[in-house]
């Protein structure tokens, strides 16, 4: 793909303008390099703790090396990777009895990834990604010792390594030599598509295959050798195929492969080819087939044995799902036990869409399913099997969360599979919230009765999470409030509460912002809300500031669900550099998280009113804030990120609210994404009126307000082309509008380099300085 660079354009700038990165104020900039996020995971055993802590945002370098794309992929063909993120920056692990402790830290240009603890936790592997391949590396738990594994991974696919279940060593898809081809190999030949007149609706995905080129070079770099590596770094291979991905039966007896196969399409991702599946056992022998998909371009449910899996209680006894669709059920679940010398046996049809399946080391399993055209889901128990009648545990709309009873506790079984963790008497522990107070629940529930015995409470003046029950019932839960960051604690059946973990806020000048929940209504009565950030030292007295709102809409069946409340008061504010609280210290009042419900009305559906439904919400917050005395009209800008830049560019283009608007990464023509776009279903064809009214493309020449558009160059989500930022830029310059085009190298739907972000922070600093006044009461608190 030629590189275009970082081009900027305005319309006061008649030719195109090339400028270099560019650093925002100081107070902006430290949130790019500030302490990172962490995680905690207990291991198995309860005698490790794990901590991760997320990577630094890395250097432009890093993502400028050369990529391929194809498949809906963009491939790092240096690394030998796809899509891995930022990874960890530094990993430790901690002994829960004993001083022990080591640290695992990433050097210059490396990023760690899945940390993964050996069966009998004697050793801790973790994935090293440099410029040049992914590395496993083990460390000796008894010495600290680490030792790399000399072949660099498959990771086009993903990472994909697993413990034996000895702890003897990994089986891991590797590379299938040491060089990456950097080229396709190329024949001259005409690129020709045919339609065989069967309707088939897809979303407008990008980076797909081209060509048979494409094809060609996409086989090629997928091809993996399947490797079992010991501890002592010796290897043998079982297998070489374009792997999709691999598990090992609990047992270890056998390794369940799928790998791709043609034909290819040049319309959807590479999860929709073709898949074979097949049982190998460790020495390398290909004992049968285990079925096989076809090629799925179709927005419908796949045919074939869609989901396949090792059942986790069970020493090797695969299970599947197959779509049945006939008029009472949905769904098959079929599962085949070792040695696969008897037929497949049937446990189960579902009335409704397969969602998931918990399994557990007794009989109990829960079993979720939904219904796609009312959008309900619902879970059933089984507690003498899924030949048994289930139980209902509970139905609810999709975005009920007050109508979710918890989510089940797991734990890690004996062949170290994650199964449903249950007391000694088989009641389940299900972690839940109150609906009214937000405050986390942990609960004991007997199956066949459903009665639950409240076990703990957090408490009501900080956000507690459970994060693993121990044996004995002992609590390890996180803990933050809005001015501290999550730390972590340990709470015994005693009641006694150990604080494990300290440390500082990782932004100290954001430490002292004021922040408040506010609540109000639109004019039908909906109720809104919104948390309102405003300067250390701001009083109402001091008069309104210029108001930076951020807001993303969404669609609802009903206003019930529309007004549930989901996030804490008490959650800690982490100022990341990519929302709109950072400028905050710059002065400015930031509105943020506002909510924009789009909601059916009188059996319509929700995008049938979207305009009106967006401007009332709108109104409404501006109306809030002025009402508060923390902005005055025509000094507020409204910025959105995705679907929240789209709604961007249709206030602007449909009210007069707003001083000016901040897009980034938008889809604004929705002409371009004829078969369906967020929640929408229709068609172009069936609603064409639909898609010319939400399309602020369409209606750039009503668009007054300055817009800054940014986007990024190498953006492969579905629908937000670059393209689409390019043409409304070009719409709005032709038009005579005030808008300014950032197209950022490299970077896919969310910008990831330290680069990238820092002239992001800068571009929206210099936007908002431009086009909101400054008052005097941001004067007094700058």
């Amino acid at each position: 793909m030629l590189r275009i660079g970082l081009f900027l354009f305005s319309c006061w700038i008649s030719s195109l303008h090339a400028l270099t990165y560019q650093q925002p104020d100081g107070r902006l900039a430290q949130l790019v390099d500030a302490a990172s996020s962490i995680n905690w995971q207990l291991s198995a055993s309860e005698k490790w703790l794990l901590q991760t802590e997320v990577a630094a945002y890395p250097e432009l370098q890093m993502l400028s090396q050369q990529t391929a794309a194809l498949a809906g992929l963009q491939i790092n063909l240096s690394q030998l990777s796809a899509g891995l993120g930022r990874g960890y920056q530094r990993i430790s692990i901690k002994s829960m009895q004993q001083a022990t402790r080591y640290e695992w830290s990433a050097n210059t240009g490396q990023a760690l990834f899945s940390p993964r603890l050996s069966p009998d936790e004697q050793w801790l592997s973790v994935v090293v990604a440099e410029p040049h391949g992914l590395f496993i590396e083990l460390m000796n738990l008894q010495t600290g010792k680490r030792k790399r594994m000399r072949q660099r991974l498959n990771a086009v696919l993903g990472i994909q390594y697993q413990w034996l279940a000895d702890s003897s060593g990994v089986v891991a898809a590797v590379a299938t030599s040491p060089d990456t081809p950097l080229q396709k190999a190329l024949s001259i030949q005409p690129v020709v598509r045919e339609s065989s007149g069967k309707a088939a609706k897809l979303r407008t995905f990008q980076h797909l295959l081209q060509s048979d080129n494409d094809a060609a070079y996409f086989e090629q770099l997928v091809q993996s050798r399947l490797v079992r590596v010991s501890t002592r770094l010796a290897i043998k291979t079982i297998a070489e195929l374009p792997l999709y991905a691999f598990s090992l039966s609990p047992d270890n007896r056998f390794i369940l492969t799928q790998q791709l196969s043609r034909p290819y399409s040049f319309r959807v991702r590479y999860t929709h080819f073709p898949r074979q599946a097949a049982i190998y056992d460790l020495r390398g022998h290909k004992l049968f087939d285990a079925g096989s998909l076809d090629l799925h371009e179709s927005r419908k449910t796949r045919n074939g044995p869609r989901i396949l899996s090792w059942q986790p209680h069970q020493p090797a006894t695969l299970y599947w799902i197959a779509k049945r669709d006939d008029k009472v059920s949905k769904d098959e679940i079929w599962q085949w036990s070792a040695p696969f010398s008897e037929k497949p046996q049937l446990l189960y049809t579902t009335a409704w869409r397969y969602k998931r399946l918990l399994w557990s080391d007794s009989k109990l399993a829960i079993l979720y399913e939904t219904d796609e055209d009312t959008e309900q889901e619902r879970a059933w128990l089984f507690t003498a099997g899924l030949s048994d009648t289930p139980q209902l545990w509970y139905q609810r709309h999709i975005k009920d969360q007050y109508a979710l009873p918890g989510e089940p506790l797991l734990a890690k079984n004996r062949y170290f599979r994650q199964v449903l963790q249950l007391s000694e008497s088989g009641e389940l522990y299900i972690r839940s919230r109150d609906n009214t107070t937000l405050q986390a629940r942990l609960l004991k529930m007997m199956p066949a009765t459903q009665q639950q015995t409240l076990l703990w409470q957090s408490a009501a003046d900080a956000e507690e999470t459970p994060l693993a029950l121990l044996t004995d019932e002992t609590l390890l839960f996180t803990r933050q409030t809005p001015v501290q960051p999550p730390e972590l604690y340990l709470k015994t059946v005693q009641g006694a509460v150990q604080q494990l973990t300290a440390r500082p806020h990782p932004a100290p000048v954001f430490a002292q912002v004021q922040q408040q929940l506010v609540e109000y209504q639109r004019k039908d009565g909906v109720k809104l809300s919104g948390r309102l950030y405003l300067p250390h030292g701001y009083k109402p007295a001091d008069g309104p500031l210029p108001v930076l709102m951020w807001a993303y809409p969404r669609e609802y069946t009903s206003v019930t669900l529309a007004e549930q409340r989901t996030v804490p008061e008490q959650r800690f504010a982490n100022f990341r550099p990519t929302s709109a609280q950072p400028f905050v210290a710059l002065g400015y009042a930031v509105f943020d998280q506002v909510t924009m419900p789009i909601i059916s009305t009188e059996g319509a559906l929700p995008n049938d009113n979207f305009l009106p439904q967006l401007i009332a919400n709108a109104e409404a917050a501006v109306d809030v804030l002025v009402n508060l005395g923390v902005a005055e009209r025509g000094n507020i800008a409204v910025a959105g990120h995705s679907y929240g830049a789209f709604m961007v560019a249709n206030l602007l283009a449909h009210t007069d609210l707003f001083a000016a608007g901040i897009a980034r990464s938008g889809a604004y023509n929705r002409s371009l994404t004829p078969f369906g776009f967020q929640s929408e279903k229709r068609s172009l064809w069936q609603n064409t009126a639909l898609y010319t009214k939400m399309s602020p493309f369409l209606h750039a020449d009503q668009i007054n307000a300055p817009l800054l558009l940014i986007h990024g160059e190498a953006d492969a989500n579905s629908g937000t082309f670059p393209l689409q930022s390019v043409r409304l830029f070009d719409a709005l310059q032709g038009l005579g509008k005030q808008s300014r085009l950032v197209l950022l190298p490299f970077e896919g739907h969310h910008y990831q380099s330290r680069e990238s972000l820092l002239h992001m922070l800068w571009e929206q600093q210099k936007w908002l300085s431009r086009h909101l006044k400054a008052t005097p009461a941001m004067h007094a608190v700058h």
